[in-house]
């Protein structure tokens, strides 16, 4: 099962975490629609997060599953012998309580392990149906059934998992609920030298809605794909993200298509597998959330920087948003210039060899309508006035380039210097 498993419930870990962004934000957050300028949203701070976390029944499977299950093996070899124990696995007796409480049955979660034709074995599982509302919290979740497949090659290296929830919702309370319609998930991928499973894995969601309260705080997206392809190429690793949705509704506006494509270039793999094994490691040994998030934070501070090589890129291949029929488009990249092995070990060195360049492209009138939206949101202002006499200003300054009601910006960054379009922000360029 290992790490691909984990792919099969992303879905639950991304539900509980898609707000946790906004607990390092104030307690309330003004936000002010045209029909209702006082609306505010109460934030919850990290430790009612944490709460809000433990009392929801994705992360009340997701953790004993990783926890109890997974971790324990997953920088492990797989073996025909280790998916056979999958069959006759136990979970804890605290665990199987939780179950209990939650779907009325201690042992929600069905594992089959068969051989199959070319040799290997097909791991078949199920995660059964749930109907909860939690009696503290009032919280309600509810999910049809997910079950998947993973086929293992006769070598055990080589795997490919397929999965499927058909539909899951969450609300808290009747300020926040979220919405999928099915998830699907597939992955082909097989476990290099130091066990990391390298290879391709999608999300399709035809159908995901986020509801704040009210019809005007409603975000509905259509058609969310995500996928990620990693590859090694000697002792380096490269990763693609992408991400797109067909639209994106919401107060009654439709943005999209949208697209991003991300590429993480020339990392370095044995540092990367060990920043894995030792988060993993933690995660066995930390059964409190709150120390593993901050023993998490102090191992990324020890372990990330030597992932980095000399020749390490960050790239924006394509981000664009489509609105009204008018595309907005930003690329670019992010390296180190000139850096050297011996760069590698400095913070300081390392931050005065990093270099970017950016171009952002996107039709006049697209701003325009920009600005006349968020001017919406404070009416009897002049912000929209104010917002285009400061873009005729920064045309005019040459730092926005227009050209047949087309504006672009192009940003550089090297050696301490910054210039858009050509226009240096900050003095002469360091020697």
């Amino acid at each position: 099962m290992k790490k691909s498993a984990l792919l099969s419930f992303v879905c639950a870990s991304l539900i509980v975490n898609l707000p946790v962004a906004a607990a390092t934000q104030p307690a309330t957050t003004p936000v002010a629609p045209a029909q209702s300028p006082s609306v505010t949203v109460n934030v919850p701070d990290q430790k009612a997060m944490l709460n809000l976390m433990h009392s929801v029944p994705a992360w009340r499977v997701y953790e004993p599953i990783a926890q109890e299950m997974l971790i324990p093996y997953v920088t492990k070899p797989v073996t025909k012998m280790s998916l056979n124990r999958l069959t006759d696995f136990q979970f804890s007796e605290a665990t199987q309580a939780s179950f209990k409480e939650m779907f009325g049955n201690p042992d929600p979660l069905h594992i089959n392990v068969n051989d199959n034709q070319a040799g290997g074995q097909d791991v078949t599982y199920l995660l059964q149906a749930l109907d909860y509302t939690d009696p503290q919290s009032n919280n309600h979740s509810h999910w049809d059934a997910l079950s998947g497949t993973l086929t293992y090659a006769k070598d055990f290296k080589h795997f490919k998992g397929v999965a499927d929830w058909p539909y899951f919702s969450q609300s808290i309370g009747t300020d926040f609920s979220v919405e999928f319609k099915q998830i699907h998930v597939v992955q082909d991928a097989a476990y290099n030298q130091h066990h990391m499973a390298l290879g391709t894995a999608q999300i399709s969601i035809p159908e995901l809605k986020i509801n704040a309260g009210s019809s005007e705080k409603t975000v509905v997206a259509k058609n969310l794909l995500m996928s990620s392809d990693t590859s090694q190429q000697g002792t380096k690793l490269n990763m693609v993200l992408e991400m797109s949705t067909s639209e994106v509704q919401f107060s009654g506006h439709i943005i999209g298509p949208i697209h991003v494509d991300y590429h993480f270039l020339n990392l370095n793999e044995a540092p990367l597998a060990e920043l894995v094994q030792q988060a993993v490691k933690l995660n066995k040994a930390e059964p409190s959330m709150e120390k593993r998030l901050a023993a998490s934070n102090k191992l990324l501070t020890t372990k990330l920087l030597p992932v980095l090589s000399p020749s390490s890129r960050f790239e924006i291949r394509d981000l664009s948003v489509v609105f009204q029929s008018m595309k907005a488009i930003l690329n670019g990249a992010v390296w180190l210039e000139k850096a050297k092995q011996s760069d590698m070990s400095n913070i300081k060195t390392l931050q005065e060899k990093i270099a970017a360049h950016f171009e952002l492209s996107m039709p006049k009138a697209f701003v325009l309508k920009i600005t006349k939206y968020i001017g919406s949101f404070q009416p009897g202002t002049d912000t929209e006035q104010r917002a285009n006499a400061g873009l005729q200003a920064l045309i005019a300054a040459g730092m926005i380039k227009e050209e047949q009601d087309q504006l672009s910006v192009v940003f550089d960054y090297m050696n301490g210097s910054r210039k858009v379009n050509g226009h240096e922000l900050n003095g002469k360029t360091k020697k």
